[in-house]
């Protein structure tokens, strides 16, 4: 429980104030698109540039109120410790802000089980999705987004399923199974992080200490969504109507799950 204590702590302390964060920060994510339109257009107006920002790149928009926000986002050359932090913050707001990541991690938590079994599944789920954010950022492994958001959709249901109503003496419950499951989609979800920096642009002479910091971020997200839902696993985990929650639970998680597989191969 001292463990447990420990973990919620600290995450809440670190996590939390990267999450919330809204304001700009010394150095702003800008997408790719509106990098290479100022490549392109150099004699484009600071006031041309916020119109192709609020047409092409909604999501940054709100922080582009005149023309002093485009000269100074355009202009800045950020630090090393400024840039680490604006990496770590978009890992943590990336992976809070996705539904389907959040999901995952929810579902091989649902049978609480040790402070030491969840550090595994954990760990498992760090090291595959860091193999494949880092192959796929640097451009070693490709795989069609078409191909990777279906999977990590069936990721969900699978450890959903799995984890409930499988008994851990079965092949498929088994510990080292759902370790070996876990690690297998970790990969898909790693592809699927990685996604997102193909979507923005990394400083070339950071890239590494970027790649580093927004992975480190996605840790930190992942270990809240453990550290908030684990204490209420834990003091539920008795109760006597606790088993027919989370039947229904990973239920209905697996459900939405499936449904946005086939939205996502059809789409």
């Amino acid at each position: 429980m001292k463990r447990l204590i420990l973990i919620v702590t600290v995450c809440l302390f670190v996590a939390i104030p990267l999450a919330v964060t809204n304001h700009a920060s010394a150095h702003e994510l800008l997408p790719k698109n509106v990098i290479q339109y100022i490549k392109d257009n150099p004699e484009a107006s600071e006031e041309q540039i916020k119109d192709y920002i609020d047409k092409n790149a909604p999501e940054i928009s709100g922080r582009v109120k005149d023309q002093q926000d485009v000269i100074e986002i355009v202009n800045q050359d950020t630090s090393f410790t400024d840039n680490a932090l604006d990496f770590m913050k978009l890992g943590v707001q990336h992976i809070l802000g996705g539904i389907d990541h959040i999901l995952f991690v929810l579902s091989f938590l649902l049978v609480f089980v040790s402070i030491k079994e969840v550090l595994k599944y954990t760990g498992t789920f760090t090291i595959a999705h860091s193999i494949t954010l880092i192959l796929a950022s640097t451009g070693v492994l490709t795989l069609n987004p078409r191909l990777v958001e279906p999977v990590i959709a069936l990721s969900i249901a699978v450890v959903a399923i799995t984890t409930v109503f499988l008994p851990k003496k079965s092949f498929l419950g088994s510990p080292r199974a759902k370790l070996l499951i876990i690690f297998s989609f970790g990969l898909f979800h790693g592809l699927g992080f990685a996604g997102l920096l193909k979507e923005i642009q990394v400083p070339p002479d950071k890239f590494l200490a970027s790649l580093v910091s927004f992975n480190i971020g996605i840790e930190l997200g992942q270990l809240l969504i453990v550290a908030v839902a684990l204490p209420f696993i834990y003091l539920l985990r008795n109760k006597n109507w606790y088993p027919k929650l989370i039947k229904v639970t990973a239920v209905v998680i697996a459900s939405i799950a499936i449904f946005w597989m086939f939205q996502r191969i059809f789409q």
